[in-house]
């Protein structure tokens, strides 16, 4: 069973684990592109389900992912952290979306981090949230639901020490290894869910 969430302890392991990198799901292949390889959710490339038979392969790539990277890295599946965002014009924290406090209720406030002031007019904020999960949890699945239907987005998923990172988005999932040979186990075990693109995206 997952731990009790310890946000102070988990900060400090993201800043010693990732210090040239925020905790911003589509920021990670490239601010920590050294041990990321992108994987592709279904067949061919496609980018969105249209059946309960997609569905249930898609979630069986990101499930059958995160279990291996918790196999590599030694840190158990049932005790994983869970960040989400939320975003406002302001700096003050902003709440959720309904949707996704739905599909994972537990999220506790821990930062704020400035995205975009390129337009003085229409800042962009991103809050982010952290949470406790399992691999077996039901709120993990229609998260990933949810992201796999583009009703959220930005999520990382990693243990409580940040020793690997995963970021599922709408057509896929970014790992971020905890060395290069895992990353390499990964994407010559899985090579047939690769991107065909030649820069892996």
């Amino acid at each position: 069973m997952n731990s009790p969430l310890d946000l102070s302890a988990f900060d400090a392991a993201w800043r010693t684990r990732w210090p040239d990198c925020r905790p911003i799901g589509h920021e990670l292949r490239s601010s920590a592109h050294e041990t990321w390889v992108r994987f592709h959710s279904l067949p061919e490339s496609k980018r969105y389900a249209e059946s309960e038979v997609e569905y249930e392969e898609l979630l069986t790539r990101h499930f059958t992912l995160l279990r291996e990277l918790s196999s590599s890295a030694f840190t158990p599946p049932d005790d994983l952290r869970l960040i989400t965002v939320a975003w406002s014009e302001s700096p003050e924290q902003a709440e959720r979306d309904s949707d996704l406090q739905s599909a994972f209720p537990e999220g506790h406030y821990w930062q704020s981090v400035a995205y975009d002031l390129s337009d003085p007019d229409y800042p962009v904020w991103t809050h982010l949230y952290v949470g406790s999960t399992a691999l077996d949890a039901e709120e993990l699945r229609s998260l990933l639901m949810l992201v796999a239907d583009d009703g959220t987005s930005d999520v990382v998923i990693c243990p409580p020490g940040g020793d690997w990172l995963y970021h599922p988005y709408d057509g896929g999932g970014d790992v971020i290894a905890p060395d290069h040979t895992t990353r390499d186990i990964l994407r010559d075990r899985h090579a047939d869910w690769l991107p065909a693109n030649p820069h892996g995206l």
